[in-house]
């Protein structure tokens, strides 16, 4: 399972909704749903990588040299052997 953590990183800094789209260019409507969310179907490389930016911002506003990664969003955690994906979870690469 892919677990989506903007939310958490966000209230680390009291990061509002209007600031992060702001700095990242994302819609604030998009913010809203992707931070609403613990799980993530799927995000364009492009989303990803502003929102990243944006974070990243953010956190230096505050005097925290971080930069925010992929990694820092998304927590893999292992399904178990029980899983099969089936033909329609296939996604072509």
């Amino acid at each position: 399972m892919i677990r989506w953590r903007l939310r958490m990183i966000m209230a680390e800094k009291k990061i509002s909704n209007k600031e992060l789209a702001e700095l990242s260019g994302v819609h604030p409507t998009s913010i809203s749903k992707l931070k609403n969310v613990d799980e993530i179907e799927q995000i364009s490389g492009r989303v990803l990588n502003n929102l990243c930016n944006g974070l990243t911002k953010a956190y230096r506003g505050r005097k925290e040299n971080r930069i925010i990664t992929p990694t820092d969003l998304l927590e893999y955690t292992y399904d178990g052997d029980d899983y099969y994906p089936t033909v329609s979870d296939e996604q072509p690469l």
